[in-house]
C-alpha cells in the first residue's frame, strides 16, 4: 500500500471510529506493520491532522475537509458507482455536447460513451485518458492547475474557459449532499469550478450514492434549485424522492445497495 493511500485509511478509520485508537490496533486493522504506522501518524500530527499522546491516536481536522486519496475513491463502491453509470448513461442523446467532471462515480460513465457520437468536455485526466481512443467522440480538454487528489485540471484558467462553452448535460459528483442544504465537495477550486460548470448546462444531473447522503463538506457547489436530476441509491430512513420534489430535481434510484444515513 502506497503512503498517501495509507495515511488517508488512518484518516478513515479514524473518522469512522470518532475516539481515540492505539498504534497496535491501527496496526492490525491495516495489516501494516507499527512503524510504519507510527511514522504515518507523526507525519499526520506535523500536518496538524491528526492528534498522537499517550500511544492514542485521535483525528484533529474536521471531517468537512477530508477527501480520501484518487486511488482509494476509486475502488470504494465501485458496484454501485457502475450501477449508476449504467443509468445516468441514459440521459445521453446522440449528436449532443456533455460535460463529465473529474468524480469517480461519474468517471464510471465512461467506458459506456466510447461508441456514442456525442461531444464530451472535460477537466478530467481519467475521461481523456479513455476517450481519446475513441474514434466517434469528439473531445474537448480544459486545462489548468493539475490537482492530484481529484486527477482535474482547476483554478482560474480553467474557469475562465468553461464561459466560453455550453452544454446540454453536465454530469458532475459529489462528496457529500443534503436533502436541504445542497451538494458540496471538500476543496473550493472543485467547487467554484462545478459551480461554473453548471452555469453552463441545459441540464445538470448530479451522480453520488445514497452514502453520501448526510455526509457534510466544507464547500457548497449546487443548491436543488439549480440540479435537474440525482442519480443515487436508496437511503434507508430517508424519503429522498419527496424531499427534493419540492425544488424541481427528479431522482433516480439505481438498483444497488442500500446507503443508511450517518448516525443510523
Amino acid at each position: 500500500m502506497l503512503k498517501a493511500d495509507r495515511q488517508t485509511r488512518i484518516l478513515e478509520v479514524l473518522q469512522e471510529s470518532q475516539e481515540s485508537m492505539r498504534i497496535s490496533s491501527l496496526s492490525q486493522l491495516l495489516n501494516v506493520a507499527p512503524v510504519t504506522i507510527r511514522r504515518d501518524v507523526q507525519e499526520l500530527a506535523r500536518q496538524g491532522m491528526v492528534l498522537s499522546r499517550h500511544g492514542g491516536v485521535t483525528v484533529l481536522r474536521p471531517h468537512v475537509t477530508f477527501e480520501p486519496g484518487y486511488q482509494v475513491k476509486l475502488t470504494e463502491e465501485a458496484q454501485v458507482k457502475d450501477a449508476l453509470a449504467r443509468l445516468a448513461v441514459g440521459l445521453v442523446e446522440e449528436g449532443g455536447t456533455i460535460f463529465l467532471d473529474g468524480g469517480t462515480t461519474v468517471g464510471a460513465m465512461v467506458r459506456y460513451l466510447v461508441n456514442r457520437h456525442v461531444t464530451v468536455v472535460s477537466n478530467a485526466l481519467n475521461v481523456a485518458n479513455v476517450l481519446a481512443r475513441s474514434r466517434s467522440i469528439r473531445l474537448i480538454l480544459i486545462g489548468g492547475a493539475f490537482r492530484p487528489e481529484s486527477q482535474t485540471f482547476l483554478g482560474t484558467r480553467a474557469v475562465r474557459q468553461l464561459q466560453d462553452l455550453r452544454f446540454d448535460v453536465a454530469f458532475m459528483g459529489a462528496e457529500g449532499f443534503d436533502v436541504h442544504q445542497g451538494l458540496e465537495v471538500p476543496d473550493e477550486a472543485d467547487a467554484e469550478f462545478k459551480t461554473m460548470a453548471a452555469k453552463s448546462a441545459s441540464q445538470v444531473v448530479v451522480m453520488a450514492s445514497g452514502s453520501k447522503c448526510g455526509q457534510r463538506r466544507l464547500y457548497r457547489f449546487a443548491e436543488w434549485k439549480d440540479v435537474q436530476v440525482l442519480v443515487t441509491t436508496p437511503v434507508e430512513g430517508v424519503d429522498v424522492i419527496g424531499a427534493l420534489r419540492n425544488h424541481g430535481t427528479r431522482v433516480m434510484e439505481a438498483s444497488g445497495p442500500s446507503a443508511s444515513p450517518p448516525g443510523a
